[in-house]
């Protein structure tokens, strides 16, 4: 009989996060989720815990504590994120910050708590839930898009660093997913006159985007499909046709011409 996988998943009180330990638990995993506010509404088989993955005391503490009852983490799924919109000109410190906590610094929380377990442990997966905005800029999302470019460079060293121990770094880009993320991202709290037009325009259209993406479910599918795998690819882009199309053309075109192929995208006509 295979052995019961446990696996502790970040940003499990909605989207992405909640989908992921609600499948993997549902696939027979003991499932740790965890979140700023508790997870709920997941099968019977997940501990769902309370955790600000900004902490670093609070994270080593959990990661304890899930050694302690169940003796190994053989699974890490960085679910946690925030959103953001905002021209980098007018995006504050503080608001740049705030994205940056959690989505680089609280990966890197979890990953430099979990690494050394797993290489002691000889074996485990670390998957970090980044976006195919980890590959391409898009106007007006400039802090968000640069928060998930260094997760990518942090992650593919990781993988170098703990490949020889037996332990799998994956990064799962994910196209537009059909998620709360619309209601819940950070928001910059001013707008030069000269981007308003574009602002609100872009605005608008990415929400609308974000309302036609996939199903959070198609992401927990493949996150399902890669624990069963013993020697997984680094990187899993779950997007429709036309996103990986135009990863395509970004590596085919120059570079300004690709750029002005997104800001026609987005009405930016030069």
């Amino acid at each position: 009989m295979q052995e019961q996988q446990i696996v502790w998943v970040t940003g499990a009180s909605r989207g992405i996060g909640h989908a992921i330990a609600s499948h993997l638990a549902l696939q027979g995993c003991q499932v740790v989720a965890c979140a700023r506010t508790l997870p709920q509404h997941l099968p019977s088989n997940v501990w769902p815990v309370q955790l600000d993955v900004t902490n670093e005391q609070s994270v080593q503490q959990l990661l304890d504590e899930i050694i302690k009852r169940y003796g190994r983490v053989d699974v890490l799924v960085n679910a946690a994120g925030l959103g953001m919109i905002g021209a980098v000109e007018d995006t504050t410190d503080s608001e740049a910050r705030a994205v940056f906590e959690t989505n680089v610094f609280g990966v890197l929380n979890t990953c430099r708590y979990a690494a050394p377990i797993m290489r002691l442990q000889g074996r485990g997966k670390i998957i970090n839930i980044t976006s195919m905005a980890a590959q391409m800029a898009l106007p007006f999302r400039g802090v968000y898009c640069a928060s998930k470019f260094a997760v990518e460079g942090f992650s593919e060293s990781l993988s170098q660093e703990l490949r020889r121990s037996g332990v799998a770094v994956v990064i799962v880009e994910p196209g537009d997913v059909r998620t709360e993320i619309n209601h819940h991202r950070v928001v910059v709290a001013g707008v030069s006159p000269a981007l308003r037009r574009d602002y609100d325009r872009i605005h608008q259209q990415v929400n609308q985007e974000v309302n036609g993406g996939i199903h959070p479910q198609q992401i927990a599918l493949e996150v399902g499909k890669i624990l069963k795998l013993s020697n997984p690819k680094l990187r899993y882009r779950i997007a429709p046709p036309m996103a990986h199309w135009a990863y395509r053309l970004m590596k085919l075109l120059p570079d300004r011409f690709f750029e002005g192929l997104i800001m026609r995208h987005y009405g930016m006509r030069q």
